[in-house]
C-alpha cells in the first residue's frame, strides 16, 4: 500500500525508519526516505539507497557497510517520487516495476556486490511483461516521453547527468550518443553495432532521415586511451580540439574537457576499449570535410557496460 507519514504507524517498523516518509509498505517491505536518505527495510533488514552523480548504477548499503552496485539501474529518488505519484517505472530491460516489485529486486540484488539490472531481474524468474504493460503509455514512465517507433531506442541511454552537464557548454559541436552494451558481438564488430545505433538515432528525425549513411564503406582502428585524450592535434582534428576549438571558437578549457570526460568514463582510461572511423561513409560529415575537420569515435567502457559514440563535423 502507499502511506504518507510513518509517525503513525510506527509499530511495524524498526527504528531507522522513524520520522521519515513511507512510499510504500506491506508485510515484507517498507521503502521510504529519512533524513534525505531513500532506503528499504526487507524483512528486518535496513538498506540505504544512492546513486553516483556520473553513474547509472544503484547503490544498496547494508547496514554491515557492505556495498552492491546495481548497473544500469534507477536513481532512486527519482523511483520515490514515481511511486508517490500512483506511477511505474521501468528498466533498460523493459521491464515495468511497481514499488514492490521494486523492493524485491533491491532485496534480491542486496549483498551481491557487483550486479547488472539484468541479473537483478532475476529476482522475478521468467516473468514477462503483460499486455497491459506492454500497452502502457511510457510517459507513465521514468524516462518515457512517449512512444518512440525506431528500433534503437531501446538501446540508447537517455536518462543520464552526462546530458545535463554537456548542456552547459552550448558553443560545443560535437554530438555524443550513449548505447547500452552490445551482448551479440565483440570487439570491433561490437562498436560497429553500437555506431549503428547512435546513428539510426542521431541522423533521424522521427520517420524522416536527416544525414544519410552506409556503414558498409566505414573502416575503423583502434586506438590506445591516450590518444583518445591526447592534446589538441595541429594537423589532425582530434577529440580534444574538437572539443576546444570548434569553428566558430570558444572559452572552453582542458579543464571542463576532463570535466564532461569525468562525467563520460567516471572511472578512468583503465577501463576503455576505442576506435577511430573513417568519416567518408555519411553526409553528416560534408560540412567539416571542407576544412575544419571530422571526427567518429566509439568508445566502450568495460566497467559501464556501455559505449559512448563521439561525431564531430562543422563549419562556419
Amino acid at each position: 500500500m502507499l502511506c504518507g507519514s510513518l509517525n503513525n504507524e510506527r509499530e511495524t517498523m524498526n527504528d531507522s525508519a522513524k520520522d521519515g516518509v513511507c512510499v510504500y509498505r506491506d508485510e515484507r517491505y517498507t521503502l521510504g526516505e529519512k533524513d534525505g536518505r531513500p532506503y528499504l527495510s526487507a524483512n528486518g533488514r535496513t538498506f540505504f539507497l544512492s546513486c553516483h552523480p556520473y553513474e547509472p548504477c544503484l547503490y544498496i548499503k547494508s547496514e554491515n557497510g557492505s556495498v552492491t552496485a546495481v548497473h544500469n539501474a534507477f536513481v532512486p529518488e527519482d523511483v520515490l517520487q514515481a511511486f508517490r505519484a500512483g506511477r511505474t517505472v521501468s528498466s533498460i530491460t523493459g521491464k515495468h516495476y511497481t514499488a514492490k516489485d521494486f523492493c524485491r529486486m533491491v532485496e534480491y540484488a542486496a549483498d551481491k556486490g557487483d550486479v547488472g539490472i539484468d541479473d537483478a531481474e532475476r529476482a522475478f524468474g521468467a516473468r514477462e511483461k503483460s499486455e497491459a504493460q506492454k500497452k502502457k503509455d511510457p510517459a507513465d514512465t521514468i524516462g518515457g516521453e512517449g512512444p518512440d517507433i525506431r528500433p534503437e531506442a531501446g538501446r540508447i541511454v537517455e536518462k543520464d547527468r552526462f546530458h545535463d552537464l554537456i548542456a552547459g557548454y552550448p558553443d560545443c559541436v560535437i554530438d555524443f550518443c550513449i548505447v547500452r552494451g552490445i551482448r551479440t558481438a565483440t570487439g570491433r564488430d561490437a562498436h560497429r553495432q553500437a555506431l549503428e545505433t547512435a546513428c539510426g538515432w542521431l541522423f533521424a528525425d522521427g520517420e524522416e532521415t536527416v544525414w544519410r549513411y552506409d556503414l558498409s564503406k566505414a573502416d575503423a582502428r583502434p586506438i590506445d586511451p591516450s590518444e583518445l585524450f591526447a592534446p589538441a592535434n595541429e594537423k589532425e582534428l582530434n577529440y580534444r580540439k574538437a572539443f576546444l576549438d570548434p569553428p566558430c571558437g570558444s572559452a572552453y578549457t582542458d579543464a571542463d574537457f576532463e570535466k564532461i570526460n569525468a562525467a563520460l568514463f567516471p572511472n578512468g582510461a583503465g577501463c576503455l576499449e576505442a576506435y577511430r572511423w573513417t568519416t567518408g561513409w555519411s553526409d553528416y560529415f560534408d560540412e567539416g570535410g571542407e576544412w575544419w575537420g571530422t571526427l567518429c569515435l566509439t568508445v566502450f567502457d568495460r566497467s559501464l557496460d556501455r559505449f559512448v559514440v563521439i561525431l564531430a563535423s562543422a563549419t562556419d
